[in-house]
């Protein structure tokens, strides 16, 4: 086994998996036998339910009926530990909710002062700020999600505290090796615009502006929504990735806290020309961003916090697995590939912490060949690989095609 292997687990799409602990024991070992020897399982995930005994999240039983009241993730661990594999526990952060399927326990609706505010164009063409939860549809800019999932406010202290105090409890109660982290970022542009957010920009900047007009407002040209930048849409990008570099400091040392060895990972996105979008400055504190030319770069360089990692996941979420296909498809840029993927996150993070390429598998569905290309390059150009997720190997029997033993 490579303990530098991973594969995620995700809650809703395995858990006939996770629930059935002879079905659990039998996946992982499939996955001992393919090379993997680190296994990354969610435990608190988007809808803001648990899978462990917590004092703090409401359980996944409440949510869905085909989990029982019992505590999955020690489960789990003994299974993982028992076969010599690595453990790791995955928290999706800055999300606590869904508007599919809501559940009145869901943290966000439980405390809709948590929820993020985001800045659009509503259906009469009006510039609006609404709760992320608002059914009715707004236009917004640089947005990776939908708003099916109910995003927090990373800039709420008190959404912080929520969030390290659920850390906090299951690296105390848990032998694990490591956590993981997802979703620690803005959910888009769009995001943060509330009160709470204002007011902390306003103490950063420090002078009288137009909100939210002066970071960007937005304009119709031939027809289309165009986002028009203010004078201090550069200063809002670096106040944002503050708050989240700020954030991944308060785990740092919450995780350095704890006795023996706890590893701390964090997952992204790869696309780092892109990733201002979402406010996660993963990059070197030595990497000058100048992707982004509307950031003083001395200052947004201090927002970097690939140094505050023991290794960060990243998601070479791509179908071109060299540099060439990718050139030869026509994509955008070299890195809509897992080869430049690897090569993009080597030079933003300037090597100063283990990168892992991760695997999207159902990108490969139709090119299965592909997919053991894409594992052997995520070995080739980063320190290991991760594969999303445990589900489409079960049920589609690919085993053969991400075994590194063969």
């Amino acid at each position: 086994m490579n303990s530098n292997y991973y594969i995620w687990i995700e809650i809703e799409a395995n858990k006939r998996t996770i629930t059935d602990a002879g079905k659990f024991r039998q996946a992982m070992e499939k996955c001992s036998n393919a090379g993997i020897g680190a296994v990354i399982l969610s435990v608190k995930d988007t809808t803001g339910f648990a899978i462990y005994e917590s004092k703090i999240a409401p359980h996944y039983s409440e949510y869905d009926g085909a989990f029982e009241a019992k505590d999955y993730l020690v489960e789990c661990l003994e299974t993982v530990h028992s076969l010599g594999m690595k453990f790791y526990a995955s928290v999706d952060v800055f999300a606590e909710g869904r508007k599919e399927n809501p559940h009145p326990n869901m943290p966000a609706y439980r405390n809709t002062a948590w929820q993020t505010s985001v800045y659009g164009i509503n259906d009469a063409n009006e510039m609006v700020i609404q709760p992320i939860s608002e059914k009715a549809a707004i236009r917004t800019e640089g947005s990776i999600d939908d708003f099916q999932e109910l995003f927090v406010n990373p800039a709420n202290d008190v959404v912080c505290e929520y969030e390290l105090s659920l850390l906090k409890e299951i690296m105390t109660n848990y032998e694990i090796d490591g956590i993981t982290l997802d979703r620690v970022r803005f959910v888009g542009l769009g995001s943060d615009f509330s009160p709470v957010t204002k007011k902390k920009w306003e103490q950063y900047i420090g002078r009288e502006h137009n909100w939210p007009e002066d970071i960007y407002r937005f304009r119709e040209k031939d027809g289309k929504q165009e986002i028009e930048y203010g004078s201090l849409f550069g200063e809002f990008l670096t106040f944002r990735a503050g708050i989240i570099s700020s954030f991944i400091e308060k785990v740092r040392r919450l995780v350095d806290a704890q006795p023996g060895k706890i590893e701390f990972w964090d997952y992204t996105g790869s696309w780092y020309p892109l990733y201002y979008q979402v406010g996660a400055n993963w990059a070197s504190r030595n990497y000058d961003a100048a992707e982004y030319p509307w950031v003083d770069t001395e200052k947004y360089r201090k927002t970097g916090y690939a140094e505050q990692l023991d290794g960060l996941m990243s998601g070479f979420y791509y179908s071109y697995v060299t540099e060439q296909e990718a050139k030869e498809a026509d994509q955008p840029a070299y890195w809509y590939s897992v080869e430049g993927s690897g090569r993009i996150a080597s030079q933003v993070t300037r090597n100063a912490v283990p990168v892992v390429g991760s695997l999207f598998l159902a990108q490969y569905r139709d090119s299965l060949g592909a997919m053991t290309e894409a594992v052997n390059m995520c070995f080739q150009t980063s320190s290991g690989c991760m594969l999303f997720d445990l589900s489409y190997l079960v049920e589609n029997d690919w085993w053969r095609y991400v075994s590194i033993n063969n």
